[in-house]
């Protein structure tokens, strides 16, 4: 047996002295207790719940896709075809390098990278050379990555299960409209961390 869980009614009736137990007297204290019952349980749940992303996908999957059982073990292939929410990590451009020829050679002009790959103007102007794109600095101060991703099955969508503002695209980020849904992630994301919703 658990500590945390508690037999309200048993506890109710051991703590009324036996010439008050009658059964409109326990009755009515049952039902002033309810309240401070479903704050319990509701305190209980929270608690035993964190920011962690098997976690806010449980939650989610719990409140707005209940017919579904969450498997925290799935890979992200798996969950998608169980049509179950889950986050995923945000995309941002990824920090590439660039190095000078003095860097790339040794001064006796023996390549020092041999998995680099250095294309001439003519290769470069093929369009199968795709050049790489350098992360600027103003990319990641002028421009707010989200810090995660959360991706909902359009069906859910589609039954009203979660309400959306109109996107243009289906690859653009989507605004749910359901205020609970926007509660759950404040109260159990970490502090400062910033989510976008897609839908797959």
């Amino acid at each position: 047996m658990k500590y945390t869980t508690l037999k309200w009614e048993k506890l109710l009736l051991w703590l009324i002295p036996p010439i008050l137990r009658k059964k409109t007297h326990a009755n009515w204290l049952n039902v002033l207790l309810s309240p401070i019952r479903s704050i319990y349980e509701d305190t209980l749940y929270k608690m035993q719940h964190t920011g962690q992303v098997i976690y806010l996908e449980k939650i989610l999957n719990e409140t707005f896709n209940p017919t579904k059982n969450y498997n925290p073990n799935a890979s992200i292939e798996q969950k998608r075809l169980d049509q179950l929410i889950y986050i995923d990590e945000s995309v941002k451009p990824t920090l590439q390098y660039v190095y000078l020829h003095k860097e790339y050679y040794d001064p006796d002009g023996t390549l020092m990278i041999p998995l680099l790959k250095i294309f001439t103007n003519e290769e470069y102007q093929n369009k199968n050379n795709k050049p790489v794109y350098l992360a600027h600095r103003k990319d990641y101060t002028t421009l707010a990555y989200a810090n995660f991703r959360i991706f909902i099955p359009e069906i859910l969508i589609k039954n009203g299960s979660i309400v959306i503002n109109e996107s243009g695209s289906s690859t653009a980020a989507i605004k749910v409209a359901n205020i609970e849904f926007h509660n759950l992630l404040n109260f159990y994301k970490l502090a400062g961390k910033s989510y976008e919703s897609y839908s797959y």
